[in-house]
């Protein structure tokens, strides 16, 4: 397909964005490395709400998503609800709960999207089915029949790097105008196409880009980018939310003095040699937070002898 055409229905009214602020892409606790353990995930979003987060992201990438069977995101999806309700941020208001659906295939993805709806997700995060690369204009046509099948507000997310499909940023001009499509969880490295993704939906009512991809918190927020979906905010959500003040203040040196701790915290879990959401595990156990540090098979726990390489990249 060599055009696109405009998606309907398009949205209209108030600008007020669908999401804003810092939210951690949670890790998923387990008990054992097949079971989902509610109580540590209540722990966690507890921790986040008085940490300063606006929402959560539950069965993201760093939740290990796509290694859990439906029903442990449905699982997942219905704690973290559960933890939220009741529950207000610091400044009185409802935190947000996002929860990330995927499927190896068009009808799976259907299915997750509507299974996460009903557990009591706000906003779905669409992950496009990987391994087979889609061009931009077939991620748009994705995109658009999950919205108009789902009937509850979707976020795209783009995390090129894995799955082989970049979205451009005319593509998610297109995108935004559905009223369904609510914003954009843009994990990419590349700040430029970030940056113009910014540009071309600023005056989309309603419509919210934020940035997954750590190294490059401050470059997207200076664009303009509402907030931040992090791994690193599972241990350091509170510099991810004073970031974000800083940029709105304009205060420079406070700017990247927490930046480059995020960038330098990244680099240390990269190089301990265990996948991320082993690793930050591992670090919630050392902090007390988590029991354990189970992860879902095949990816491997962090073992006791590679504890205090963890210890040492907290320390950066």
């Amino acid at each position: 397909m060599s055009e696109v055409p405009d998606p309907a229905p398009v949205r209209t009214g108030s600008v007020h964005r669908a999401l804003t602020g810092a939210l951690p892409a949670l890790v998923t606790p387990l008990s054992d490395p097949t079971t989902i353990d509610a109580d540590g995930l209540t722990t966690l979003v507890h921790a986040a709400l008085g940490d300063g987060a606006s929402g959560v992201l539950v069965a993201g990438t760093t939740g290990e998503a796509t290694l859990l069977d439906p029903e442990q995101r449905v699982q997942l999806t219905t704690a973290a609800r559960a933890a939220l309700t009741g529950r207000a941020r610091p400044d009185g208001t409802e935190a947000t709960l996002v929860a990330g659906a995927s499927g190896p295939t068009l009808a799976e993805l259907h299915a997750d999207v509507a299974r996460l709806a009903r557990a009591g997700a706000d906003l779905v995060l669409v992950l496009a089915p990987a391994f087979q690369p889609l061009t931009p204009a077939e991620l748009v046509d994705l995109h658009l029949e999950v919205a108009e099948r789902a009937g509850h507000p979707t976020l795209l997310y783009h995390i090129p790097q894995l799955t082989g499909s970049p979205l451009t940023p005319d593509a998610v001009a297109r995108l935004a105008r559905h009223e369904a499509i609510v914003g954009i969880k843009d994990s990419s490295p590349d700040a430029e196409r970030r940056a113009a993704i910014v540009e071309v939906t600023r005056e989309v009512p309603g419509f919210s880009v934020l940035t997954g991809h750590a190294p490059t918190v401050a470059a997207a927020l200076r664009a303009g980018a509402d907030g931040s979906i992090l791994a690193v905010s599972n241990v350091r959500l509170r510099q991810a939310v004073a970031l974000q003040a800083a940029v709105a203040e304009g205060d420079d040196d406070e700017v990247e003095r927490l930046q480059d701790g995020l960038a330098r915290l990244t680099r240390g879990i990269a190089e301990v040699g265990f996948s991320t959401p082993a690793v930050l595990k591992a670090a919630l156990q050392l902090d007390g937070v988590l029991e354990e540090r189970w992860c879902t098979p095949p990816l491997s726990s962090v073992p006791p002898s590679r504890l205090d390489h963890v210890r040492t990249a907290l320390l950066r």
